[in-house]
């Protein structure tokens, strides 16, 4: 049998008081950000295990944080904010919280119907993953625990949030195109679908103007309806040079649809996306995406609802975090 680690242990290990490490452990002011994250690091090395049902005595709180995702954005097992998901519960994991996740299904959503895990008073706080319809959303800003929004925000709230530079990103995406020789270019997203949409387009759009590179409204392409669902792509009668999706699925779709209308890529034309998915590696060729840096995203997105639990009145505002463009193969360089 595993022999249980304790706190005396971890304070002997790191030669600090006990009292330094329970403060560490349940993210209590009194350390630094630097002790606290090497107590948890030593803590999860040693095997050290938080027992929640002894804290919730003590403490009247869950150590659950609820994980909400919209059906629409889980339909298969590849989709991307399951990865994020199962990135978000490992980190928690260190913090001694559990996550429970809760799919919002499109009949919850539209009947605004709360989530289970906060009417059944299961969790300490919320973290909305991926954007819901702007009214369930109002409602969920109106329960008293604390929540944060990851990969999108709402203009109008004031739910902190973290999201990639998507904006910045989108900018620099677009002008590795235009480096590379490309001037008809397109956009593939409904731009009024999420703020991460919006501001990517936003992004292509400013690296246009900078080069004075006239928009096309034609080449600027719909990919869902507005249930959030992906419809058929309807590619340009004059073929752009380069597309910038706005995520790797969808540059997956287009490449298969440029490919049945015997178009390749990058010979004829090349494609760009964003989120560095398992879709970038599939695809053949491998697509030149965005790297989100979901890491740091979980880790920020952690670090701020276990600080908002604690102090619920302590606010963020919207934290962005920085990119990387990957280059893969479906760019060609122009003249």
């Amino acid at each position: 049998m595993t022999k249980k680690v304790s706190m005396s242990e971890i304070a002997t290990e790191l030669g600090i008081s006990k009292v330094s490490v329970s403060k560490a452990l349940s993210d209590k002011d009194g350390v630094s950000e630097e002790l606290r994250n090497k107590v948890k690091i030593t803590a999860q090395r040693m095997g050290y295990r938080i027992n929640n049902s002894a804290r919730s005595l003590k403490t009247d709180r869950q150590y659950n944080i609820g994980i909400l995702i919209s059906e629409k954005y889980v339909g298969d097992n590849e989709a991307y904010y399951f990865s994020v998901c199962g990135e978000i519960i490992k980190k928690l994991d260190a913090y001694g919280t559990s996550g429970i996740m809760e799919i919002i299904s499109a009949k919850t959503e539209s009947d605004l119907i709360l989530p289970r895990v906060y009417n059944e008073k299961k969790v300490d706080g919320i973290i909305v993953l991926g954007q819901l319809s702007c009214d369930y959303l109002i409602l969920l800003e109106k329960i008293t625990i604390p929540m944060i929004y990851f990969d999108f925000y709402r203009q109008d709230s004031k739910i902190d949030s973290i999201t990639a530079d998507n904006f910045y990103l989108g900018y620099q995406l677009t002008d590795l195109l235009i480096d590379r020789g490309h001037r008809d270019i397109a956009f593939v997203g409904s731009i009024r679908a999420t703020s991460s949409i919006q501001d990517r387009y936003l992004g292509y759009y400013k690296a246009l103007i900078e080069n004075n590179i006239a928009l096309k409204l034609d080449y600027v392409i719909e990919d869902r309806d507005e249930q959030g669902k992906f419809i058929e792509l309807e590619i340009p009668k004059n073929l752009p040079t380069a597309f910038v999706c706005n995520c790797d699925r969808v540059a997956f779709y287009l490449m298969n649809k440029l490919r049945s209308l015997g178009i390749k890529v990058p010979e004829d034309c090349s494609v760009v996306g964003f989120d560095n998915s398992l879709f970038s590696t599939i695809s053949s060729p491998a697509i030149t995406t965005v790297d989100n840096n979901v890491e740091k995203m979980v880790s920020t997105a952690v670090k701020v609802i276990s600080k908002k639990i604690n102090n619920p009145q302590k606010t963020y505002d919207r934290i962005l975090v920085p990119g990387t463009i990957i280059e893969r193969d479906s760019v060609k360089k122009i003249n």
